[in-house]
């Protein structure tokens, strides 16, 4: 009994150091030649196997494709936190602000990864990481500093009179989703925040920005300023 024990643990450490060969090998392939490089053949021929081999590790291409999305999510999140906890807690804006600087960063020097996980959705399959969806799962970090913000000090948010019908309605299902922890204009301001943080960021990627600007970063931090003056106004009345 004590024999067969070590044999299976033993082909289970061989076979998860495989997996991550195959992730590593895939990695390399799309920082090298961006995501249009990630198939089986290529990903085999790497590492002197035959594709149909990969199969007996991942069940489809798809698959091994959503792995690696994964491990780079994992990769963001962890920056993100680290970039978050550079400022104490008693400061909860400045922690966002560090979190959108960790983001900034993290996607200037990773460009192919950032193009592969956030700006391919369209020609992959969804990623689900721990039971939710990547978009919530990475943006939980930047929701849990909302939340931190909001509970510290609420800011100026629209009621729920003064948003569109149609929004409202997909605010409370998000809320639901998220929580439901922040108010529905909380909510908004927050998917508010990241569709400007990612829009910038995603924009400076793919150089986008250079008919206007030589360095985007002035400008970007103009955004994080007007964001934290939002965030720091109290509600009236």
């Amino acid at each position: 009994m004590v024999v067969e024990q070590a044999a299976v643990t033993r082909r289970s450490r061989v076979r998860d150091a495989t997996v991550a060969e195959i992730k590593a090998t895939a990695r390399t392939l799309l920082v090298a030649e961006g995501p249009e490089a990630l198939t089986l053949r290529a990903i085999a021929r790497a590492m002197g196997m035959t594709a149909p081999a990969l199969y007996r590790y991942f069940d489809s291409h798809e698959a091994l494709v959503g792995a690696v999305c994964m491990d780079v999510l994992d990769e963001i999140t962890v920056t993100l936190e680290r970039a978050r906890d550079t400022v104490g807690t008693d400061d909860p804006v400045g922690r966002l602000m560090a979190a959108c600087r960790g983001f900034r960063d993290w996607s200037l020097a990773h460009p192919r990864e950032f193009q592969l996980v956030f700006a391919s959705a369209g020609e992959r399959p969804p990623v689900e990481h721990e039971g939710v969806g990547e978009d919530l799962s990475f943006g939980a970090v930047f929701l849990a500093i909302f939340v931190e913000i909001w509970q510290a000090q609420p800011f100026a948010v629209p009621d729920d009179t003064e948003l569109p019908d149609r929004l409202v309605q997909q605010l409370r299902r998000f809320s639901w989703y998220a929580g439901g922890v922040l108010p529905l204009g909380a909510l908004a301001a927050y998917l508010s925040g990241w569709v400007r943080l990612y829009g910038g960021v995603t924009i400076e990627v793919f150089g986008h920005l250079g008919f206007a600007l030589d360095d985007p970063e002035p400008m970007f931090e103009a955004m994080l300023a007007d964001m934290r003056r939002q965030l720091s106004t109290p509600p009236t009345g």
